[in-house]
């Protein structure tokens, strides 16, 4: 093997990985009720709101829903006690998604049983297979942030696709605008 092929043969061997973390993790809260009622959309929605995520329309672009899906999925949580519904501070027009301690609880909970059934995994590694898997998961991470930060927004753009790309911002800042009243020379004002 080149040295030049080893770059492709590292990132399909990252994508297959990544894949079947995903797919293992997702298995894994089915299987052992961690979640206990909500479903796993409703989990990912609830950690997503717990890294900051506080918009539904950038929850609806990162899960690749419509806003009904996750207008849906917010009323569901908002009435188990997940989630709640406030203002945001700078523009009360603007709601903001906020976990609440039951929802915190539920969330740190299948994080922490994921946590210890992959380090669980990791135990038997020697000192120096740790140290590397460190440097690893490091270099994934810094490509990843590349990545993101190359991705174009899609094609609603908006300020609020800057927050998917930066998860280092905790709010959108509000926006002016909105949509236009449309004239109706039927209606009487």
């Amino acid at each position: 093997m080149t040295r030049s092929a080893l770059p492709i043969d590292h990132a399909e061997h990252a994508l297959l990985l990544m894949s079947r973390l995903h797919r293992w993790a997702a298995t894994s809260v089915q299987a052992n009720q961690l979640g206990g009622e909500l479903s796993l959309r409703q989990l990912t929605v609830l950690y997503a709101i717990r890294q900051g995520v506080s918009s539904p329309g950038i929850l609806a672009r990162r899960l690749l829903v419509t806003p009904a899906v996750i207008t849906g999925l917010l009323d569901r949580l908002e009435r188990q006690g997940y989630v709640r519904r406030e203002a945001e501070p700078d523009d009360r027009r603007r709601l903001r998604m906020v976990p609440t301690e039951a929802g915190l609880a539920v969330s740190l909970r299948v994080r922490q049983a994921l946590t210890r059934e992959l380090a669980a995994q990791f135990a038997s590694a020697s000192p120096a297979e740790l140290k590397e898997l460190g440097r690893a998961l490091n270099l994934v991470e810094r490509a990843l942030g590349a990545l993101e930060q190359r991705t174009p927004s899609p094609p609603d753009g908006g300020p609020e696709d800057e927050e998917v790309r930066s998860t280092q911002r905790k709010r959108v800042p509000p926006t002016s605008g909105g949509q236009k009243k449309r004239h109706n020379p039927r209606r009487t004002p």
